[in-house]
């Protein structure tokens, strides 16, 4: 059975566009937001942040929340930092559609994350379309995302412009252990 989430694959599609590029530029671009992405999804910050300039900037554009952004070495690490300490890098970025230029990738697509009720009531939420969270040990989001990867010198990444397409959290469903898979950490 597939599972429901599979954050490993996230990457899987950018390794095989830049296989296929004929482009030497285009190709190391797709290669390291490919490596950007593995080491983000495993928990690597050192490889991360050498994917990136010296001092990147991210906007995270959110439909009906408050949009962000991180600017320097030390707000994009201490970022990532808070991330993995609390498991939220094990989302899945399921890649529909990849555009690539000398100056940017763009991907677009979904991002899927699991969520412990526990981390959703702290985070003061209580119901959803599929019932109350209560109901439930774990749950779902699965949210449209397009992601722009500008490039900067050296082919490194100046940071990230994330577009939400819509609220993750209206998107939560139940979900079983069932469905993830073997090396997912809940």
């Amino acid at each position: 059975m597939k599972p429901l989430i599979d954050p490993h694959a996230s990457w899987l599609p950018l390794r095989e566009r830049a296989a296929q590029s004929k482009d030497s530029v285009q190709r190391a671009l797709l290669t390291e937001v490919a490596n950007h992405m593995q080491a983000e999804i495993t928990g690597q910050l050192e490889p991360l942040m050498a994917t990136l300039i010296p001092q990147p900037v991210y906007h995270f554009w959110r439909v009906g929340g408050e949009n962000m952004v991180l600017r320097g070495y030390d707000a994009v690490a201490g970022f990532y930092s808070n991330m993995f300490t609390g498991g939220g890098q094990q989302f899945e970025v399921v890649c529909d559609r990849i555009v690539v230029d000398r100056q940017a990738v763009i991907t677009e697509g979904q991002v899927k994350q699991v969520y412990r009720r526990e981390a959703l009531a702290a985070m003061g939420i209580e119901d959803t379309a599929h019932g109350k969270i209560s109901a439930h040990p774990l749950w779902m989001s699965c949210a449209q995302l397009i992601t722009v990867w500008p490039a900067g010198a050296a082919n490194k990444l100046v940071g990230e412009d994330i577009y939400f397409g819509e609220d993750p959290m209206s998107t939560l469903q139940p979900v079983s252990e069932d469905g993830l898979p073997d090396y997912y950490e809940l």
